[in-house]
């Protein structure tokens, strides 16, 4: 098995990128396809783990000023979590973070991805918002550079 984390480059590969985020993060609450896609797409920096041809785990960061980035649609394909899988795109987006000048992520983590998030050296700041009346969001951050 050969892992790649890179962006997105064909529409094929990004149509693959958005049906992940779709069938991980909106799917199972009956939300629509599109429902995983937001009006700051083009400027965001986007990240896929490739499984040879297969994308396997997704994530978008964007810049939120010029110190701050933010990750958000973390999604991992079922078969794949829990194998380090979503740690290799945090990672790769955390790396372009650093690349592009920021100095902080922040995050809005699900409850069930807060031990995720914890081991990747995030930190809990507040208990923020409730998704679809069902699940619980923490504003976590972590510090890019000393």
């Amino acid at each position: 098995m050969a892992l790649i984390v890179r962006s997105p480059e064909t529409p094929d590969e990004f149509k693959a990128y958005y049906k992940l985020r779709h069938e991980v993060l909106r799917k199972p609450w009956g939300k629509p396809e599109g429902s995983e896609k937001d009006e700051i797409e083009d400027s965001a920096i986007h990240a896929a783990l490739f499984d040879d041809k297969k994308i396997i785990a997704v994530g978008r960061l964007q810049a939120n000023d010029s110190t701050t980035g933010q990750v958000r649609y973390m999604a991992v394909d079922p078969e794949f979590q829990n194998k380090g899988t979503g740690g290799i795109v945090l990672n790769y987006l955390e790396e372009k973070a650093v690349e592009i000048g920021l100095k902080k992520v922040i995050l809005q983590a699900r409850e069930e991805a807060l031990n995720f998030y914890l081991k990747n050296g995030y930190r809990v700041k507040e208990k923020s918002f409730l998704m679809y009346e069902s699940i619980q969001h923490y504003l976590m951050e972590k510090n890019l550079v000393a």
